[in-house]
């Protein structure tokens, strides 16, 4: 069988030759030429010359096609080699953490465990992977276990918040070994189109950093020990000489020996603000609770700070709500929460300006509002202002006097307690703060020392 294409080939001279009448010559006329294929011995199949065209334009179609789907299939590779370089490299990362990780379902089963983890929870990835956390995961706050609807991973994914434990909470990890840590932790709820999927926990062992502060906290606990004797010495000298039966003394020497007297009480305030909050990192207080009426110890706070108030002509107004019931708890601590606040409230109000205590029943709780109409607190230095040692720039230029110690105290005590404490200032005036206490009470604690 042979097969061939041929056309016929006319030479096109003039117009006559198109066999077209002369008048029409200089027109255009739809042309058809013939041609024909042989596809077997002596039988022809003749095709029209329209049809060429269109199987051009096919064949230039399936092209195009054709390149399409080259460089999507193309693309998909050189997708498919990026997916796996960032997920190599997502791995290596989490292989690399110095921190645990842990990746946890909503029913709080392991998903994924990172080598540090394993090596701090002495466990591997195949007998972690697919048990509930809390099965092989030990915690505790001091030597108590941690119930499971307060564990961090439980609080996470109910409220959808983050959870972070520091040293100050006391938690620790218990191995299988039996060996006890301590342990900072960050939880997070893991979210996917706005909806919790699992956990997220980073954990490292704290023993250094728990070292450290216990070396620290001994530290300022023997110097302001240390301190203490002298300058109870050097108070007793200055009222010695201050005393009119020692002898005359000029204007000058007055002057000189009131300005002694307010340093030194200021240096006693500062070591006994130092040793109480020493003694509360260390647990060494003490807690003796007994029924107490707030409006009362509230009154006991206000006739120490009677003589500041009457200096700056403070108007200061106590409110409290009818049949408040008497707590227990330890009238020794929470006099140092109104001390604290209610002093803070005077010393950055200005002169003639106004104080207001509200505290009332909420549900469970006894809620305390303590609001001055001072100079604020700045917006963009209120999270710092439960800190150790910090002062607001406004309230160091404002006010020199202040350790930045007694809102530390204050939040160490009320969170001691059970208790919350928050405020609201807009940065420019007054700061509302305030604190509550649960109506059952504070629970009794043995301890070495009470606070000054």
């Amino acid at each position: 069988m042979r097969k061939r294409f041929f056309a016929s080939v006319q030479d096109v001279r003039r117009p006559e030759s198109l066999g077209l009448p002369a008048g029409k010559a200089g027109r255009t006329q739809a042309i058809r030429k013939k041609y024909f294929c042989n596809f077997i011995d002596d039988k022809y199949i003749m095709v029209s010359s329209l049809i060429l065209p269109l199987l051009f334009f096919i064949i230039i179609i399936l092209l195009v096609v054709f390149i399409r789907v080259h460089f999507i299939l193309q693309k998909s590779e050189k997708l498919r080699e990026q997916l796996k370089e960032e997920r190599d490299l997502a791995k290596a990362i989490v292989a690399s953490m110095g921190e645990g990780l842990l990746v946890l379902d909503t029913n709080y089963k392991v998903k994924l465990i990172n080598p540090a983890a394993e090596k701090l929870l002495e466990t591997t990835a195949r007998e972690a992977v697919g048990q509930k956390w809390a099965e092989f995961g030990r915690a505790y706050i001091a030597d108590k276990p941690i119930p499971f609807e307060k564990r961090s991973a439980v609080i996470s994914l109910n409220k959808g918040e983050i959870k972070v434990t520091g040293i100050a909470d006391d938690h620790y990890y218990v191995t299988r070994s039996g060996r006890r840590f301590p342990v900072v932790a960050i939880t997070a709820p893991l979210i996917h189109d706005d909806k919790a999927i699992g956990i997220v926990k980073v954990f490292h062992d704290a023993s250094h950093e728990k070292d450290v502060d216990r070396m620290k906290t001994e530290f300022i606990s023997l110097a302001s020990h240390q301190l203490r004797t002298p300058l109870s010495a050097i108070k007793w000298f200055v009222e010695l000489l201050s005393d009119k039966n020692s002898g005359p003394l000029t204007e000058e020497q007055r002057k000189y020996i009131k300005n002694l007297a307010f340093s030194t009480e200021r240096m006693i305030e500062l070591v006994n603000s130092l040793l109480n909050i020493s003694r509360i990192e260390s647990g060494r207080i003490m807690i003796e609770p007994k029924p107490t009426d707030l409006s009362k110890l509230v009154g006991e706070v206000v006739i120490q700070l009677k003589k500041k108030i009457d200096s700056k002509k403070i108007k200061l107004i106590i409110s409290t709500h009818q049949n408040l019931p008497k707590i227990n708890l330890d009238p020794k601590l929470i006099s140092h929460v109104y001390m604290n606040l209610i002093d803070n409230a005077i010393k950055y109000t200005p002169v003639a300006g106004e104080v207001s205590v509200f505290i009332s029943k909420k549900e469970q709780e006894i809620v305390s509002q303590i609001s001055d109409s001072g100079f604020g607190i700045p917006r963009n230095e209120q999270e710092r202002i439960f800190q150790k040692f910090f002062r607001a720039t406004n309230a160091v230029k404002k006010v020199t006097e202040g350790s930045g110690l007694g809102l530390y105290l204050v939040k160490s005590i009320v969170e001691s307690s059970k208790g919350r404490i928050w405020f609201k200032s807009d940065g420019k005036k007054g700061a509302t703060f305030w604190f509550t206490l649960p109506i059952s009470g504070m629970r009794a604690k043995q301890g070495e020392v009470s606070l000054d």
